[in-house]
């Protein structure tokens, strides 16, 4: 007998941390904002409705269905075994990227805390230019001094 969820919420919350991450807080608004806003997401909603709920909710079910993961699930249609171990090799590389962005958000996290800020002066050996003036400026410059 395979395992169930105990309640509809354990379902929902779970479902819900599977389609929401990063990119959907952190780099779609950029998306939207580079692509021409409002233009950007009403087709982004269209596809999103014709393509992207379908796809998950087929996802979502074959693999509760079948209680297995994608290359298994895919093998039930020959020509089409590949989905499978893409899906896999997708899923390994988006886990990479978030992690390099996770150490970034980390690495900086722990770098705010030092006084003066390791980016508060302005050197050459990270690129800065002539335009660039080494001061804090606005209403912290006077709080910090």
């Amino acid at each position: 007998m395979r395992d169930v969820w105990n309640s509809q919420t354990d379902y929902l919350m779970s479902m819900i941390g599977y389609a929401v991450g990063l990119g959907n807080i952190w780099r779609f608004p950029y998306l939207a904002y580079k692509n021409g806003g409002g233009g950007f997401v009403l087709p982004y909603i269209a596809m999103l409705t014709l393509t992207g709920l379908p796809m998950f909710f087929l996802e979502c079910s074959l693999g509760q269905f079948s209680s297995s993961g994608p290359i298994l699930i895919w093998k039930a249609v020959p020509i089409l075994q590949g989905v499978g171990v893409t899906m896999v090799f997708v899923s390994a590389f988006v886990a990479l990227y978030y992690n390099c962005i996770i150490g970034y958000s980390v690495y900086y996290f722990f770098a705010s805390f030092q006084y003066p800020l390791p980016w508060s002066e302005c050197f050459d050996w990270w690129g800065a230019d002539e335009t660039c003036s080494g001061k804090v400026k606005g209403i912290l410059s006077a709080i910090l001094v």
